[in-house]
């Protein structure tokens, strides 16, 4: 009877274990966004400001938000991925935007392991270019609230 009763306790817990990220809790990210001018030349062309919140549920990160305040149409907004925080890195994912000075921030992407681990470790970042500013006119490194 002991050795029947601890086989089911340990496929009770083995199946636990293997469910266990099916019912793992998504995760919330936010960021501001901010201008960032690369030098004094490009000071008046790169303002505004924004938010974005985030939510990763298994691979998956689908991001909204909000901007206003350019001062030319955004041309298009990106997801980037770096090694860490303030490390820009390689354009991984396109966000839907309006086009306008302002407008909403929608979309999803679907991230890989080590993409996961940039994530965590506040390597995520949006991009909103705008046509006075190409490169970069808002950004804003995905944090959880606990960091």
């Amino acid at each position: 009877m002991f050795r029947q009763r601890t086989h089911y306790v340990l496929i009770a817990g083995l199946v636990s274990l293997l469910a266990a990220p099916a019912f793992a809790a998504d995760v919330q990210y936010s960021t501001p966004l901010d201008p960032v001018a690369f030098d004094n030349s490009t000071v008046k062309n790169n303002v505004g400001t924004g938010e974005i919140t985030a939510t990763l549920s298994g691979k998956t990160l689908t991001v909204t938000g909000k901007y206003s305040g350019l001062s030319s149409a955004a041309t298009k907004a990106e997801v980037k991925i770096g090694p860490v925080m303030g490390v820009p890195g390689p354009v991984v994912g396109e966000l839907k935007i309006p086009g306008g000075m302002s407008g909403d921030i929608s979309g999803s992407i679907t991230l890989t392991s080590a993409q996961l681990a940039s994530l965590n470790k506040g390597g995520v970042s949006v991009v909103i270019n705008s046509e006075k500013a190409p490169n970069g006119n808002l950004w804003g490194w995905l944090q959880t609230a606990a960091q």
